[in-house]
């Protein structure tokens, strides 16, 4: 794989900073995806075992990648606003690999892990060019709020069985009113840290990315049939 180090700029010219990973193959344009990170008070940033595990199983699969900081977070410039603000940093990545050599921004998807998800269920809305998207251990108060409830895109929740901040039962039952197409995966044994479940979260992460972010289908099928005729259960 290539990886380097980039930095880009939010509308409100912040300079943030992140790894893009692009796999070391012929071939190409690449999907991309953009790993937003947990929480920094708890320690979170881009270099977390989850969101560096996530980046190099999509790599093993020929799918480029954006991990970032937040603003406030590393190297990144700005003050963290626990979320009031973030859903602008998540834009600008999108847009950052969108416009990165070798990957096709017409096959961008969103995955964020703890607060990173919570970012991304509150900016779905505004994420129109975004394929998929895979929250995991998403806090349960910002399921509840998000516009992710009517999205008719693929999406995947990952939850630790012992996760007390997003409950599995209670996730469930939330996802019950979404529109489909929606997949669930619970880690057994694993807390909201999902330390030890690494690999295992970012496989199921790239099971089910990677054919959401196939081929443009050909013969005038639309993305959501084509994406549900391929989904398990769909």
């Amino acid at each position: 794989m290539r990886q380097s180090r980039v930095g880009f700029n939010t509308s409100g010219r912040l300079s943030l900073d992140g790894i893009f990973t692009v796999p070391d193959t012929a071939g190409g344009p690449f999907p991309g995806v953009v790993v937003c990170h947990p929480h920094p008070v708890l320690g979170g940033d881009m270099e977390s075992p989850v969101v560096t595990a996530i980046c190099h199983a999509l790599v093993r699969s020929d799918i480029a990648s954006l991990r970032f900081d937040f603003r406030g977070v590393g190297d990144s410039q700005g003050e963290f606003s626990n979320g009031d603000k973030e859903g602008e940093d998540l834009r600008a990545a999108i847009g950052m690999l969108g416009s990165m050599p070798g990957v096709d921004k017409r096959r961008i998807a969103v995955a964020g892990y703890s607060f990173g998800s919570g970012v991304l269920l509150g900016t779905i809305g505004r994420l129109r060019s975004v394929r998929s998207m895979v929250a995991i251990a998403p806090p349960l108060s910002t399921v509840r709020r998000s516009p992710i409830m009517s999205d008719d895109r693929p999406k995947l929740f990952v939850v630790g069985r012992l996760d007390k901040v997003a409950p599995s039962v209670e996730l469930q039952a939330e996802m019950d009113a979404m529109k489909p197409p929606v997949e669930f995966a619970e880690i057994p044994d694993a807390d909201h840290t999902l330390a030890g479940h690494e690999t295992e979260v970012a496989e199921r992460v790239v099971e089910f990315l990677a054919p959401t972010l196939g081929p443009e289908p050909q013969g005038g099928r639309s993305l959501m049939s084509w994406a549900r005729s391929i989904l398990p259960g769909q």
